[in-house]
């Protein structure tokens, strides 16, 4: 019986270790302000709250200049936090640039991060933006109820395009992610955030890419 308890416990083990993640789940943003009188209410299947500004034709532009987002979560206070929001901001830049990129809207799509932009003549929008929760959650509490929601990692964005002329805020996004379930050992804290702005990343393309085919927000 004693070797029947010990092989069914290191299965046991095994079987929540090996468990993986079955993805970020995406859930209602909270504290939303928005930017340029625009505040994302409109609930949409990708990108979570919207708001268009009246007359914004996103075929109208050609060139999309992403930003680095400044991270302004309120808990973050160490060393250690300033290090993963420094990670996380430049994560979420690469990755918004490069779905842009995949997206096909733009001729010219730039990370700002890597090179100076200037605006020149054809239209161009800028991509700005605020990591506003970025929460590592508890690795220990994920390994052991992870599958409850315990420990789960948070990961909140709010970003604007921008008429780069003009300055004025033309689309609003409010964008929040939760991730729990548990994987090896808990998983990663910072795999799950850069799996949720992956999948911010990939739906903010997605929902501008519905945009420009004339459809509304849509939940």
């Amino acid at each position: 019986m004693t070797r029947t308890r010990w092989i069914a416990g290191v299965l046991g083990v095994l079987t929540v270790a090996l468990s993986g993640c079955v993805g970020s789940m995406q859930t209602s943003p909270d504290d939303v302000k928005g930017a340029g009188g625009l505040v994302p209410k409109d609930k949409d299947k990708d990108a979570g709250l919207v708001a268009v500004a009246p007359g914004f034709d996103i075929k109208a532009y050609r060139v999309v200049a992403v930003e680095r987002f400044v991270v302004t979560d309120p808990k973050v206070k160490d060393d250690g936090d300033r290090r993963t929001a420094y990670a996380m901001s430049a994560f979420l830049q690469g990755e918004l640039s490069r779905r842009l990129r995949e997206s096909g809207l733009f001729v010219r799509v730039v990370n700002a991060g890597d090179t100076e932009f200037r605006a020149g003549s054809e239209p161009t929008l800028k991509l700005q933006g605020e990591i506003t929760r970025l929460g590592e959650g508890s690795q220990a509490a994920r390994y052991f109820a992870g599958g409850y929601g315990a420990g789960r990692t948070r990961a909140q964005a709010e970003m604007h395009l921008v008429d780069a002329r003009s300055g004025r805020v033309v689309l609003a996004i409010a964008d929040r992610r939760v991730a729990s379930q548990g994987g090896a050992f808990g998983g990663s804290s910072k795999d799950y955030l850069r799996e949720s702005f992956d999948d911010m990343a990939r739906d903010v393309g997605r929902f501008l890419v519905r945009l420009a085919r004339g459809e509304a927000p849509a939940n």
